[in-house]
């Protein structure tokens, strides 16, 4: 009879980063790990698309080319591999940037400084969690899954923060007090969040924060992503 006591479960994984230095790290990162294997790594997805195809990884994690601003090479393993995990490791937390790894195919999201154990952390949690993401993304998250409207997709964490103070009635010199920004920051925003509404006036943008939608004590339980902390 087999026994099964003390049976890990392996996971597999391939390393697409332009970076020397950053791909054998994070390759002797993960290999440390001792359910981890690491089956290959390679400066680009073009050079790395053919061995993704015939390795098979369980996760494939990503350091996106700077110059890759849609994320193509995201969109390019999903289709040679349409059941690795992409897990994308980037120095960009901006909102707009995750949605759009999010809407490339991407289902894991860390930035940079992300530590060891939660990297590793990141490529155990994809094999069960449907996206993982950082913190301060999660509520963004569930906006984008609840709502799916294009303007919610679009606005940054920060734009999200202004609108319900616009709904209070504040004005952009009264919000800088609150959030210790410079005025032409906050107006800044404010046209930023105009354009992205389609709204055409500030009192337009005072009715969308009064909604439920834009409380701050607005639930956040539902559909999220699985944090790494």
């Amino acid at each position: 009879m087999v026994s099964f006591a003390g049976f890990q479960k392996m996971h597999t994984v391939f390393i697409v980063a332009p970076n020397r230095f950053f791909r054998e790290s994070l390759a002797t990162l993960l290999a440390a790990a001792t359910d981890v294997v690491v089956l290959g790594a390679a400066e680009s997805s073009a050079s790395a698309l053919q061995q993704i195809s015939s390795l098979h990884p369980n996760v494939v994690v990503l350091s996106p080319d700077w110059r890759d601003s849609e994320f193509l090479a995201t969109r390019a393993i999903r289709g040679v591999a349409p059941f690795a995990r992409v897990l994308m490791i980037t120095m960009d937390d901006d909102a707009e940037v995750f949605f759009k790894a999010v809407r490339s195919g991407a289902v894991g999201y860390l930035l940079k400084d992300a530590s060891a154990d939660e990297i590793v952390e990141a490529v155990r949690h994809l094999q069960e969690n449907p996206v993982v993401c950082p913190p301060h993304l999660e509520g963004i998250l569930f906006d984008y899954v609840a709502n799916g409207s294009a303007a919610q997709v679009e606005l940054t964490q920060r734009e999200r923060q202004l609108i319900p103070l616009i709904g209070e009635g504040l004005t952009n010199k009264e919000i800088a007090v609150r959030l210790h920004l410079s005025e032409q920051t906050v107006k800044n925003h404010v046209h930023r969040i105009l354009r992205k509404t389609g709204s055409s006036s500030r009192t337009s943008l005072t009715r969308l924060g009064k909604t439920s939608e834009f409380s701050p004590n607005r639930a956040t339980n539902g559909p999220s992503c699985s944090s790494i902390s």
